[in-house]
């Protein structure tokens, strides 16, 4: 605070053609520093930075949103398996579950914005410590004025100073709300890489486009890199905000002396999901494809089938054909194709059915 004070002083007087101690001149404390202290600027000044960088992660978070949009509706009527437990369970398509991934993220930036919005409310004029000693009356209406119009915000002074001072809760809970933006980011990107696995020992439904060569050594391999990053990205947000959390509770007696480290993190969260989602959204999401037969095949050879078979052909009947396909090591829908219960058409309407799409 008194860094800026000291050059803001320094350039008044260099406009006015004075030395930097001349008699009559602008001082860093008499002046600059005039109804202000470190305790009350310096925690306005990085709730104001928070404010100023929210648009640009709005924007980012954003062109995730549209990217999932886009590829739910470019997949609505692909069928999957749904899984619960890492095990088949009931039908769905990849349209509701991009679908649902969309609408996670939007919830989540929701959640950020009101954070943001909380951080408008500064202590302003509660000087040292909330008493207001040294900032003449009206100062506050004065400070709030002069803030919002110069930035273009709503900025308003707490009604408590002492409360305004003392506490990091804005902080806090901001940071809370970019790390479940973060959280819900990296669950999709965990569910995109175990969708990826190969075809030949694992799931193999989702194609993900190649941005780099995948090994070293395995040729034609092609890594899951996009989505890795993106965890990678929420491991470090998840961990600055328990930064964040141990120095918001840290504070003593009526200023909270760690608010340089809740900042460090924040701005690191903020910068960290500004750059990492629309790199998610455009050379990941964007471009990924859904294998339809290989999904298809997967969620007809599952026992995902048997809670909808259950409707169509009756308890007694599924429990038969179950207990058969565990025996003989195949697939139930096969096994009610081969004794005429269901053609292939048939069942590929029962599974939609199943889905509520």
């Amino acid at each position: 605070n008194m860094n800026f004070n000291e050059v803001i002083a320094a350039r008044a007087n260099q406009i006015m053609g004075l030395a930097q101690d001349a008699p009559g001149g602008v001082t860093a404390n008499d002046h600059v520093n005039l109804a202000q202290s470190t305790n009350d600027c310096v925690p306005t000044g990085i709730k104001i930075a928070c404010v100023l960088a929210w648009p640009a992660l709005q924007e980012a978070a954003q062109l995730l949103i549209k990217a999932l949009e886009a590829k739910g509706r470019e997949t609505t009527d692909i069928l999957r398996t749904g899984r619960t437990c890492m095990q088949a369970a009931q039908p769905m398509t990849y349209g509701q579950l991009f679908g649902g991934y969309a609408s996670m993220v939007s919830r989540a930036l929701q959640d950020v914005e009101r954070a943001v919005h909380g951080l408008c409310t500064v202590p302003m004029g509660g000087t040292a410590i909330g008493t207001g000693l040294g900032a003449p009356e009206g100062y506050r209406e004065v400070i709030e004025e002069a803030l919002s119009e110069s930035l273009g915000l709503e900025i308003e002074c707490a009604a408590n100073a002492f409360d305004g001072m003392q506490s990091a809760d804005g902080f806090a809970r901001m940071s809370a709300e970019l790390r479940n933006l973060a959280a819900a980011c990296a669950k999709i990107a965990a569910d995109l890489v175990i969708l990826s696995s190969d075809g030949a020992s694992g799931i193999g439904e989702i194609l993900l486009p190649a941005v780099q060569p995948g090994s070293s050594i395995m040729a034609g391999k092609v890594n899951p890199v996009m989505p890795m990053s993106i965890q990678q990205i929420s491991m470090i947000v998840q961990g600055q905000d328990l930064t964040v959390s141990l120095a918001a509770q840290a504070g003593q007696m009526e200023i909270n002396h760690f608010e340089p480290a809740m900042a460090q993190a924040l701005f690191t969260q903020m910068a960290l999901l500004t750059a990492g989602l629309p790199q998610f959204a455009e050379s990941c999401i964007a471009g990924l494809k859904v294998d339809e037969a290989r999904s298809y095949e997967n969620l007809a050879r599952s026992f995902a089938v048997s809670t909808v078979f259950l409707r169509a052909l009756g308890y007694k009947k599924v429990a038969g054909l179950a207990k058969r396909a565990q025996l003989e090591g195949r697939p139930l829908s096969e096994i009610a194709a081969e004794e005429g219960l269901l053609d292939a058409d048939q069942l590929r309407d029962v599974l939609r059915g199943a889905t509520g799409a």
